[in-house]
C-alpha cells in the first residue's frame, strides 16, 4: 500500500522481499507536470508492484515521465526496460555509471568478477543476476553532482559514490526529505527470513568516507533509505555516523589482522569480516569489495603493500 511521507512523495513497496528476502522501497513524486520515480527495481518490479502501487494512488505506469536510477545495482535499475517500453519516460542516472546501466556484461564483470581468486560467480548465480537485470536501455539524461533533476519540484543531485562508483543520493528541497538510497548503511541490514545480515557495500573507503560526510552537512528533516524505514533527522544523522564508524572499525580490524597473519588476501580478509564483524555468511559480493577496499587503502597510505604470485 503506498505511504505519503512528505507532501506529494509516496513510498511504494516493491516485489524485492518476496524475490530475495529484504526490503525496498522506491518513490514516486508529483513535480508539476512530471512524475518522477525514483529507482525502478528489478526487472519483476514494474508490473508485480509498481503498477499495482500506482493505481492505487490513481495512476499508471504510462504516467511516469522521468525514472531516476541512484546507481547501477540489479535492484535499482533492473526494471527500466518494463518502465521504459510502458511509460515511454526519459531515464536518469549517475554519469559516472553508464557503463554499468546501459551492458550487463560489463556490470557482471567489473562488479561480481573483479576478483575472481576471492569471488566467482557460478552459472545459476549469474542467469539469476542476468533475469533480475533484464535487457539494457540508454540512460537519457546523465546526472552529475549538484544538478537538478528535469522537473518543476527542486530535486537535487547529490554524489556520494561510495556504495557505488557513482552512487547518488537526491535532496528534495521543497519537503527537505534525503533520499539516500544504498549509501548510509549503518552496520549492514538483515534479511526478513534468516539470521544472516547483508553486509554493507562500499568500492573505496576514502570515497564512501567522503559520501557520508557530505549527507551529514545537509539539512534534512527526513533521511529515505531504500531498505529500511524512513529516519527523522536526529535519527538519519545518528544512522550515517553509525555507518562511519563501521568503517572505522573495519578498518582498524584489517590492520590488526594482517599485523598478525603477516599477509592476507582479499579471500582471506573477506571470509573473517564476514564471521567475526558480523554473520554476513563469510564470503560473498559485499566482504569481499569492502575487503578490497580497506586492503587497497592501506597500499594507498604505505602501511601494506600489494604482491602478486602465480596461481
Amino acid at each position: 500500500m503506498p505511504v505519503q511521507i512528505a507532501p506529494g512523495v509516496h513510498r511504494l513497496g516493491t516485489d524485492y522481499p518476496h524475490v530475495c528476502g529484504l526490503p525496498l522501497w522506491l518513490h514516486v513524486i508529483e513535480a508539476g507536470p512530471e512524475l518522477v520515480l525514483l529507482d525502478a527495481g528489478i526487472a519483476s518490479t514494474p508490473e508485480a508492484a509498481t503498477a499495482p502501487e500506482l493505481a492505487r494512488l490513481g495512476l499508471g505506469l504510462a504516467d511516469l515521465t522521468l525514472v531516476v536510477n541512484s546507481h547501477a545495482h540489479p535492484d535499482h535499475m533492473g526494471g527500466n526496460a518494463v518502465l521504459k517500453r510502458m511509460s515511454g519516460a526519459r531515464v536518469a542516472a549517475p554519469a559516472a555509471e553508464v557503463g554499468w546501466l546501459e551492458d550487463n556484461e560489463t556490470l557482471l564483470t567489473e562488479l561480481w568478477g573483479s576478483d575472481p581468486a576471492a569471488l566467482d560467480l557460478s552459472p545459476t548465480e549469474r542467469d539469476e543476476l542476468l533475469g533480475m537485470l533484464d535487457e539494457r536501455v540508454r540512460v537519457d539524461v546523465l546526472l552529475r553532482d549538484d544538478d537538478l533533476l528535469p522537473a518543476e519540484r527542486p530535486l537535487r543531485v547529490v554524489t556520494t559514490s561510495g556504495h557505488s562508483p557513482g552512487h547518488i543520493a537526491v535532496l528534495d528541497e521543497t519537503s527537505r526529505t534525503l533520499f539516500s538510497f544504498d549509501d548510509v548503511q549503518g552496520r549492514g541490514q538483515p534479511f526478513l527470513d534468516n539470521s544472516v545480515w547483508l553486509a554493507p557495500l562500499y568500492t573505496d573507503v576514502d570515497r564512501y568516507v567522503a559520501g557520508l560526510n557530505r549527507l551529514l552537512s545537509l539539512d534534512f528533516d527526513a533521511l529515505v533509505p531504500s531498505h529500511g524505514d524512513v529516519l527523522d533527522a536526529d535519527a538519519g544523522r545518528k544512522r550515517i555516523t553509525d555507518s562511519l564508524e563501521w568503517v572505522d572499525e573495519v578498518h582498524t580490524f584489517t590492520t590488526n589482522l594482517l599485523r598478525t597473519k603477516g599477509s592476507l588476501t582479499v579471500r582471506e580478509l573477506a571470509g573473517e569480516i564476514g564471521t567475526q564483524l558480523g554473520d554476513f555468511g563469510g564470503l560473498c559480493l559485499q566482504t569481499v569489495r569492502m575487503a578490497r577496499a580497506h586492503l587497497e587503502l592501506l597500499a594507498r597510505e604505505r602501511t601494506a603493500e600489494p604482491r602478486w604470485h602465480l596461481s
